[in-house]
């Protein structure tokens, strides 16, 4: 029998989902620091939900895992939490507006494996619901900012605007039609590099060659940062495009005002999913980044960085507007405004593993059990006493539960990098006072129950 889990699945032992809890733990702070509250949604949902038109298209639809229930009902593991969401904004008009919430958990997508990208993978979300205008986004992105700042990850934000980027393809002479599918192919701009977007416009998305090159072209000569929207300003024709430039102008006013310097314009930027209407924007790891570099597109690096290069190449949140879903599910083709933003739990881990390995800094905090109660003797009801009456001041308690002598206890302890142990013996219980050893000094001290909780307190 093959004991590994699925391909694109994982085990993860304790050191390993202590450091996950810790990520999402600083997360869920910096979520309610913001006044989000929490929202659940099963894991499984109708086909017919996944699948809609106005929901996350056909790319991620040849992702979705799809199977049937006793009942012969057609079901989908989620793919993402925004959709889930919607559903149940449809079908709960009691809800007040805005509705700001956050939920984390994991989605299934069966797709291409690569560093930091797997087919299990956990999203902690934030979206607001009921708001119109730019501020909506620009608190998502602070609060993107402060939540990467406290995790220790310096990071990018790559911002763009559907609606611009809507006319800049009109002004380029795609049609209508072909639109929806020339940006799922200019998401790949990255990936697969002009030539290859090029080649996919003309092949699969109906582009005509000359239209797909002087689209490139214009995305060429822009390039990015605020030197881009002002030059895409003096030539953009379109009225839907000017409605999306004047709300980046906006957009990056708002965030000037958040205090929030680590953004960049990307005009290519599309997000590959059909749902959004406005502001798209993706976080990406960025060593080295200049504090002042706010819509530049240009990092500064000193010398001893050099070598600090990310193998991480996904980007470690994204998210946008997407002001029609909401509407569309509760079948009154109304407007709804939403935005949000997903962080991918899975990627920011392995950008903080790599960011430490490079930079040689100290690694996260795990929290786990700070003091080891021993028993020596006929004293198991006094340790478990001992025990109690730490965990009730709050203080987290691994109690001996196999009866070993204390030598193998203390070397159980110090394996498991425990760094107190309370050793409960009849003498200690017959003074009231029990014996601290500091396992990384070695020093000893004898301390009653009252003093026990103060010490491992501090």
């Amino acid at each position: 029998m093959d004991l590994s889990p699925p391909k694109g699945m994982r085990d993860f032992l304790p050191s390993e989902a202590s450091r996950r809890e810790w990520i999402a733990d600083t997360l869920k702070a910096a979520f309610k620091r913001y006044g989000f509250l929490p929202l659940e949604t099963p894991i499984a949902e109708r086909f017919e939900v996944l699948s809609s038109k106005f929901a996350g298209g056909e790319e991620i639809l040849k992702e979705t895992y799809r199977f049937q229930d006793q009942g012969k009902r057609d079901l989908g593991l989620r793919y993402d939490l925004t959709v889930p969401m919607c559903r149940v904004l449809a079908g709960n008009a009691q809800l007040a507006k805005p509705f700001k919430r956050y939920q984390i958990a994991p989605v299934f997508r069966d797709g291409p494996l690569k560093k930091g990208r797997y087919r299990e993978f956990v999203q902690c979300d934030v979206d607001t619901v009921g708001v119109a205008g730019m501020l909506a986004e620009a608190e998502l992105l602070a609060l993107a900012s402060d939540a990467f700042a406290s995790i220790g990850l310096q990071i990018v934000l790559k911002v763009n605007n559907r609606k611009l980027l809507n006319g800049l393809l009109e002004d380029a002479g795609v049609s209508k039609d072909n639109q929806a599918g020339a940006l799922l192919s200019l998401d790949k701009l990255e990936k697969i590099g002009p030539d290859g977007v090029l080649a996919e416009l003309e092949r699969e998305r109906h582009v005509r060659a000359a239209t797909g090159k002087k689209l490139l072209n214009l995305f060429e000569k822009a390039g990015s940062g605020v030197k881009a929207l002002a030059a895409i300003k003096k030539t953009l024709k379109s009225e839907e495009g000017k409605a999306g430039l004047s709300e980046l102008e906006q957009l990056f006013g708002f965030l000037d005002a958040f205090g929030v310097n680590n953004t960049e314009f990307v005009p290519s930027l599309s997000r590959g999913l059909n749902y959004y209407t406005g502001t798209v924007y993706e976080a990406f790891l960025d060593f080295g980044r200049a504090s002042g570099a706010k819509g530049s597109g240009s990092s500064s690096r000193s010398e001893g960085d050099a070598d600090s290069v990310s193998t991480i190449t996904s980007s470690l949140a994204a998210g946008g507007r997407y002001d029609k879903m909401v509407g569309d599910f509760s079948n009154k083709s109304e407007i709804v405004p939403a935005v949000g933003i997903s962080f991918g739990l899975d990627v920011i881990g392995e950008a903080l593993k790599e960011t430490v390995s490079q930079s040689g800094s100290q690694d996260v905090v795990v929290n786990g059990p700070n003091v080891f109660v021993i028993a020596v003797g006929e004293t198991q009801s006094e340790c478990i006493q001992v025990s109690q009456h730490l965990r009730t001041a709050g203080i987290s308690v691994l109690m001996d539960l196999s009866g070993r002598g204390v030598s193998k206890n203390l070397q159980w302890a110090a394996k498991q990098g425990l760094p107190f142990v309370v050793i409960v013996g009849e003498s200690e219980v017959k003074d009231g006072k029990f014996t601290l050893r500091d396992l990384m000094s070695g020093h000893e001290s004898k301390l009653s129950k009252p003093d026990l909780v103060k010490k491992l307190s501090n």
